[in-house]
């Protein structure tokens, strides 16, 4: 019987320099477009045209369009990144740029020390407006604001100005955070000494967004959600009688609590089942000794885990809920107005205040999405200005998930996902008849639908006008 010979295959045998321009991040180039038919960039040079405060060198512009291709890239995160950048013509292509136009490291330093005495609000309203643009698109019924303190591990950079012991026992920074779905819409950056419930932080927080959704949205219901660190009074009353808005609080679990509810006979107990998990529960009025009337109070019991394994009695996580909904009566009736009345019920209120686990997930994605949790600056005003451009990067990231990849890439990815996916592929940059063309391969065209998103991306929802 003959033997098959393999044909035989050549070998690649030498490797030569190509003048012509590639790069293996070509999603950026349709992620930039994104930015610019939004009219981000005239929107940020509104706030920050004064951080360029010489009309020599870089715009503004160009500023912002490398730092935000620098976080949606995030293959290389340090300051020097952008020397080598600057020195790769194909990085520079995606940006539609000369070198001579790249930052280099020293530039972008400087860029930041400008920025450095720019306090919270002019960040906060950058995200405020945002806010409100996913709010006019996204058109939700109902809106539910996740507020929580969230520490940003700087524990190896001990001599950086504001990185201070935190709650996690670490050395960092301590921002206060409120978030809608992945979006970040309200940030108040801080040393990490500083309380979560610090002074009328969440008070103020929290009304500049209601205001902001009343005159720039419409009147929808409006629920807050938060943990323990945030049961307060103050923040109830204020909540309640102010801003007339829900709340859906994780009480603390005093010892009298605890007696309470273990005397209530098993039989009072209801049950509340899930795809997996089961809890059973009591609901009951309660006042603390601090408070001047009773509040809605939910006591429950977690049965069986994600996984719908039963949960030894002496492991099960037991939590008290903090509620006003159902007791104001026009609050109820907006809330069955708008066809959200089923948040009335016991049920949809735990379900609610255990969700709360699903939106420290956006947490981990904008941390993902920075690359590190250390700050790369000594000085805190350098150091706020970065974190503020990496959120604001983040909320333009979900965006273009939500508006143009939403059929290519699931939404509920995380960055390294979405990345590998539409940022990380092989193009090759061609000028031609006075036009410079992208090209990449059959097989990737295809395959995320390059067509269909270069439609979407060139008629956007506007953010701004000039």
């Amino acid at each position: 019987m003959m033997k098959k010979h393999e044909t035989k295959q050549a070998k690649i045998s030498a490797i030569e320099i190509t003048d012509e321009k590639l790069s293996g991040r070509g999603g950026i180039t349709l992620f930039l477009r994104f930015i610019e038919n939004i009219g981000f960039y005239q929107f940020f040079e509104k706030y920050f045209g004064f951080a360029k405060r010489s009309s020599k060198g870089l715009s503004c512009r160009q500023f912002i369009m490398q730092l935000l291709a620098f976080f949606i890239d995030a293959s290389d995160l340090s300051m020097l990144g952008f020397d080598r950048r600057k020195n790769d013509a194909g990085y520079a292509g995606l940006l539609e740029n000369t070198s001579a136009q790249m930052a280099s490291s020293h530039q972008m330093k400087r860029f930041f020390e400008n920025l450095g005495t720019v306090g919270n609000l002019i960040y906060r309203a950058i995200l405020l407006r945002l806010f409100v643009w996913r709010l006019q698109i996204e058109k939700p019924g109902i809106i539910e604001l996740f507020i929580d303190s969230v520490v940003w591990d700087n524990n190896d950079a001990g001599k950086r100005q504001g990185v201070e012991p935190t709650y996690k026992k670490v050395k960092g920074y301590q921002p206060l955070e409120i978030s809608w779905g992945p979006y970040a819409v309200d940030a108040i950056f801080r040393s990490g000494s500083v309380h979560g419930n610090h002074e009328q932080d969440v008070k103020n927080a929290v009304s500049r967004l209601v205001r902001a959704i009343r005159k720039d949205y419409r009147d929808v219901p409006i629920v807050i959600l938060s943990d323990s660190g945030f049961m307060d009074n103050d923040n109830f009353t204020y909540f309640e009688e102010q801003l007339r808005i829900n709340y859906i609080c994780s009480g603390k679990a005093y010892g009298d609590l605890k007696q309470y509810v273990q005397d209530v006979p098993k039989q009072q107990f209801k049950s509340l089942t899930t795809s997996k998990q089961t809890w059973h529960y009591i609901e009951f009025g309660n006042r603390l000794k601090s408070w001047p009337k009773f509040r809605r109070c939910i006591f429950t019991s977690m049965q069986t885990d994600e996984k719908g394994q039963l949960i030894f009695d002496f492991a099960k996580p037991d939590s008290f809920i903090y509620t006003n909904i159902g007791l104001d009566p026009l609050l109820k009736k907006q809330l069955i107005d708008a066809g959200h009345g089923s948040y009335l019920n016991a049920r949809e209120i735990i379900i609610a205040d255990h969700h709360r686990g699903k939106s420290e997930l956006n947490h981990r994605s904008r941390k993902e999405f920075a690359g590190k949790e250390t700050l790369p600056f000594e000085k805190m005003g350098m150091n706020r200005a970065y974190y503020y451009f990496m959120l604001i990067a983040h909320v333009l990231y979900e965006a273009y998930k939500y508006d143009v990849t939403f059929d290519v890439c699931p939404k509920e990815c995380y960055p390294t996902t979405f990345r590998r996916t539409m940022i990380d592929f092989a193009v090759k940059l061609i000028s031609k008849g006075g036009r410079i063309i992208l090209k990449v391969t059959r097989a990737l065209y295809d395959q995320i639908k390059i067509k269909t998103l270069w439609k979407r991306i060139a008629a956007p929802k506007v953010l701004y006008q000039t």
